[in-house]
């Protein structure tokens, strides 16, 4: 009785009360899934630990996270009722069955890792994924710092100030050799040294330049970028994995229906980001 009262004082004011839709996409999942693997949360989103918490930001009540279990201070962290505890520098198999996951999600996480750890963990996606499920990669966009650094775009850089273009460029994918690090077991590269490299080098070959002088043992203490990616060299290594159907995408876009929800994916720096996606075949 008192809730119609309510109503019906709020519906004279000109609103009206409805049913807030949860927006996590239950009822989708459920469509295009079954109960089965909603209720068992085979949609897995794994990170490097790199970026703002366990799972990377991502915290969807139908998803399973993988990620080093570090503290993160006033942050999500591991929980082992829902998460998996896994870090892809181990190069080890993902502990999760083969042929069971229906889609795979990775945001900010191999540029984090080494190419040989790039290669563990696409076959180990390769393996879990069922026929015809997706997996989706959204990693930071060389070719987009690229273009900035030749035309001297600081404004690419909107999260740095008071770095010159050369450095800010190296922080984004080769973080231990600008002088933006505080690490001292990198080999800096200053900004006459980068363009003496372009001058003398290809553009690949100054980029692997830069991430081989990036020191791996210091990830354990913080995950920083230390490798580059394009569309070109990630669709290479997703096909040396075994995937063969392999596309560029665009935020909120994906071909997978369940990945178009904003409010969870793609809403993490698009400015800079590459999206790609592979279906298992």
């Amino acid at each position: 009785m008192i809730k119609n009262i309510l109503r019906k004082a709020i519906n004279f004011t000109g609103y009206e009360i409805q049913k807030i839709k949860n927006h996590y996409d239950e009822e989708l999942y459920l469509s295009l899934y079954g109960k089965d693997s909603v209720a068992n949360r085979k949609f897995y989103n794994i990170s490097a630990g790199g970026h703002l918490d366990f799972g990377c930001g991502i915290h969807h009540p139908i998803w399973t996270n993988i990620d080093v279990d570090r503290h993160w201070e006033k942050q999500v962290n591991y929980n082992p009722k829902y998460d998996i505890a896994h870090d892809l520098l181990s190069l080890g198999s993902l502990p999760v069955e083969s042929n069971s996951a229906e889609i795979v999600h990775s945001r900010t996480t191999i540029e984090h890792i080494p190419d040989d750890a790039v290669m563990v963990m696409f076959k180990e996606v390769k393996r879990i994924l069922k026929k015809g499920g997706f997996f989706r990669i959204v990693t930071p966009n060389i070719d987009l710092d690229y273009r900035a650094l030749i035309n001297n775009d600081i404004h690419f850089y909107f999260w740095l100030k008071d770095f010159s273009i050369e450095q800010a460029f190296l922080s984004h994918f080769a973080h231990g050799t600008s002088i933006r690090s505080r690490e001292t077991s990198h080999e800096k590269i200053t900004d006459e040294k980068l363009r003496y490299l372009f001058k003398n080098m290809s553009v690949e070959e100054v980029f692997n330049y830069c991430t081989s002088k990036c020191d791996l043992s210091t990830q354990a203490k913080g995950r920083y970028h230390i490798n580059w990616w394009n569309h070109k060299k990630l669709e290479c290594m997703l096909r040396n994995a075994g995937f063969s159907t392999i596309y560029s995408s665009l935020p909120g876009q994906s071909a997978c229906p369940v990945l178009r929800n904003e409010f969870y994916f793609d809403n993490a720096w698009p400015k800079v980001m590459l999206y790609i996606e592979a279906i298992n075949d």
